[in-house]
């Protein structure tokens, strides 16, 4: 079976109480960038430079938890749960990787069943790797829908 030209635009990464799959297809994209009040450009440069706002993060993760799979009720039960029991450096990582995986995507290294690196961008001039990534606590994988229990 051959292995698809294109990169991943979902990430699964542990998030409060199980692995879920994160992605921001282009329907949760024009909604962050509504919630944000910016385009998806902006909000990315925000958090990837730590310029960010809070919403910037929590919209992110949520968006990304619908855009995997996951009901909207569900997400925001989620983010309820959990948003004010972790510090914003927790939401940051996550959503690096997540707008990472939206933005420039991820080539699965391992033939798409596990860990995946970030891969050239679409101009092939620089390495993604060079941009801030998330802490080794959050698992990145290029892989299929995980259902998840909520």
């Amino acid at each position: 079976m051959s292995q698809s030209p294109y990169r991943s635009c979902e990430v699964e990464l542990t998030f409060a109480d199980a692995d879920y799959t994160f992605k921001l297809p282009l329907i949760r994209i024009a909604e962050l960038e509504e919630k944000c009040k910016a385009p998806i450009g902006t909000i990315w440069k925000r958090v990837l430079t730590g310029e960010y706002h809070a919403i910037d993060l929590i919209e992110t993760v949520r968006l990304g938890l619908i855009g995997g799979g996951m009901t909207a009720q569900d997400a925001r039960n989620l983010i309820d749960r959990y948003c004010d029991q972790w510090p914003l450096e927790e939401w940051h990582t996550h959503a690096v990787a997540i707008l990472s995986a939206c933005v420039i995507g991820f080539e699965p290294t391992d033939g798409g069943t596990g860990d995946s690196a970030p891969k050239k961008d679409a101009a092939g001039m620089t390495d993604s790797s060079t941009s801030p990534q998330p802490s080794p606590s959050v698992s990145k994988k290029a892989s299929a829908r995980k259902t998840s229990k909520t």
